[in-house]
C-alpha cells in the first residue's frame, strides 16, 4: 500500500501560499470582509484552512485579525458608497442607506 505524502496541506487547494503569516492574515482579512466562506477562502488563497477557521473563530491572533477586519470592512463599505454614486436620487440615498445600515450591522 502506498502513503500519501506527508504534508499539512490536503491536495483540495488551488494554489500554496508563500506569504508570510502577516500577510496570511491580512489576506484572510479582507476575503473574510467581504463574506467569503473560510473553505473558499483557503481554496482561492492556498492559506491553511486550519489557519483560516483560526482566524475567523478568534482563537488565533485575534487582536490582529480584528483590526484587519474592521480596516477591510470599512474600505468595503467605502469602495460601495462610492459605486453607489452612478444611481439618482431616491434609489441612490436608499442604497446608500443600506450600505450604512449593512456595516453598522457587520461590525456589532
Amino acid at each position: 500500500m502506498i502513503e500519501p505524502a506527508s504534508t499539512d496541506r490536503p491536495t483540495l487547494y488551488a494554489k500554496a501560499c508563500d506569504k508570510p503569516l502577516n500577510e496570511q492574515i491580512n489576506v484572510v482579512a479582507e476575503f473574510y470582509a467581504h463574506n467569503i466562506h473560510p473553505q473558499r477562502i483557503a481554496y482561492r488563497t492556498g492559506v491553511s484552512l486550519t489557519l483560516v477557521t483560526q482566524l475567523v473563530t478568534g482563537e488565533s491572533h485575534p487582536k490582529l485579525f480584528k483590526a484587519l477586519l474592521a480596516k477591510h470592512k470599512r474600505s468595503r463599505r467605502d469602495q460601495r458608497l462610492k459605486q453607489s454614486l452612478r444611481n439618482k436620487g431616491i434609489a441612490q440615498s436608499a442604497l446608500q442607506d443600506q450600505i450604512e445600515q449593512e456595516y453598522k450591522d457587520s461590525i456589532k
